[in-house]
């Protein structure tokens, strides 16, 4: 069975690009000329087509439908709290030493030191600026 119109056209690199990062090896397509993408890892196949009557959405095998949802799980807008606790150890390592202290500008520093007279050293935990930081969509490529 299929997975029909599950992945739409115009996200065919980035799934290209997410199979790489699983370990996946694109190769060239069959020559069945509904079939748009093929990657192998350790002999397992996948294969994605795009039926003759459909011009936006690509398809997959029921086998394969594990690796779409991940796909799109990853595609949805991310918050930098969950952007956080997705991180490794040394990812988090990486962010903090690039991102607390960008531009000469603290990240954290409150913006409301007028309204929270103990927030005057800039690192207060009870100022809103933590939670509205966290809650805002993280920044891709920082």
């Amino acid at each position: 069975m299929a997975m029909r119109n599950i992945l739409h056209i115009s996200k065919l690199q980035e799934f290209e690009d997410f199979l790489e990062t699983k370990g996946y090896m694109i190769v060239a397509t069959s020559k069945n000329p509904f079939e748009v993408l093929r990657a192998q890892k350790d002999g397992d196949t996948v294969i994605v087509y795009q039926k003759k009557d459909t011009k936006e959405h690509l398809s997959t095998m029921d086998k394969d439908y594990h690796l779409m949802r991940e796909f799109i799980k990853r595609q949805r807008v991310q918050t930098n709290a969950d952007r956080i606790r997705s991180m490794t150890d040394e990812e988090l390592v990486e962010f903090l030493a690039k991102t607390v202290w960008r531009m000469g500008e603290n990240i954290f520093s409150c913006k409301n030191s007028s309204l929270y007279p103990e927030c005057l050293d800039g690192m207060c935990e009870k100022c809103p600026c933590y939670l509205d930081w966290l809650k805002s969509p993280a920044e891709r490529g920082e």
